[in-house]
């Protein structure tokens, strides 16, 4: 069975030896942050945007990160390379650390750990012939930042699977907000727009909208679940996944049910920005 490694507390270490305390605030309270990143050619992409946006998540719940960015960057480097994988995706995890009377933590012991993992891809009929959302009512908790907090989406995983979407959709009182993992975009009359309030700032969906703007209308704005299903074309957009173009939302068809030109364009231009990197 090959070893996987993997960073914890300043060490890397097989993920056989790698040990959290029982009594980490992370498990007991589900209180931590973490970011995903995937690499390309291997290095880690757009790695200053996400740990820019670690740093906000960790200043939100008062954690302090115990290693520099540099470090950091070393660590993901050294795992892409340990572990001989040709793509990896990269997990970072910031907790509390231990407990202090059940519900305290010590801001100076935190509990930081890197997972590596092989990129898998989605299979290629998905970007071809398109996907499908299912939606959910429903609003994260502190969504402009990355929590350990993912109750609601995993507890709807079952539903996902049997309904055969690839995402569920989170909406809030009629409007669009993400998906459990992605964000989403809409194409209308050649404009791309994209939810901006109550949502993660993806780093995909950074880039998307980097790219888009070169030939498009970009707007981030509120979006209504009215104007979804009236959209000519939807995509949802995510580190590990890219850029997905979505034709059905709880089995009603977006437009002619078909990949729109945007979005193939939008994917082409992101699989042109990767290669290049």
């Amino acid at each position: 069975m090959k070893t996987i490694y993997c960073y914890l507390n300043g060490k890397i270490l097989p993920v056989q030896e790698a040990q959290v305390s029982v009594y980490d605030i992370g498990l007991l309270r589900g209180y931590g942050i973490y970011e995903g990143i995937t690499t390309y050619h291997g290095q880690p992409f757009r790695l200053a945007d996400h740990l820019t946006r670690f740093q906000l998540s960790a200043k939100a719940l008062d954690l302090s990160i115990p290693a520099s960015n540099d470090e950091i960057e070393k660590a993901i480097i050294s795992l892409h390379i340990k572990n001989g994988f040709q793509r990896t995706n990269i997990r970072i995890i910031l907790t509390g650390g231990n407990t202090m009377s059940g519900i305290e933590y010590d801001k100076a012991k935190p509990t930081f750990y890197i997972l590596a993992e092989e990129y898998v891809s989605l299979p290629a009929v998905l970007y071809t012939s398109g996907a499908s959302l299912i939606t959910h009512e429903h609003q994260r908790f502190l969504p402009e930042y990355k929590t350990i907090n993912y109750i609601t989406a995993v507890q709807l995983q079952k539903e996902r699977k049997e309904k055969g979407a690839i995402e569920i959709l989170f909406v809030s009182n009629g409007l669009v907000l993400e998906a459990a993992t992605s964000n989403i975009f809409i194409v209308k009359d050649g404009v791309v727009i994209t939810p901006k309030n109550n949502v993660l700032m993806g780093i995909t969906r950074r880039v998307t909208i980097e790219l888009a703007q070169k030939i498009y209308k970009v707007v981030e704005r509120d979006v209504t679940t009215l104007e979804l299903f009236s959209a000519d074309e939807v995509f949802i957009t995510a580190s590990y996944k890219e850029i997905v173009p979505i034709v059905s939302v709880d089995s009603k068809v977006i437009s002619d049910g078909k990949v729109g030109k945007v979005t193939q364009s939008l994917m082409k231009l992101f699989k042109e920005y990767t290669e290049n990197r």
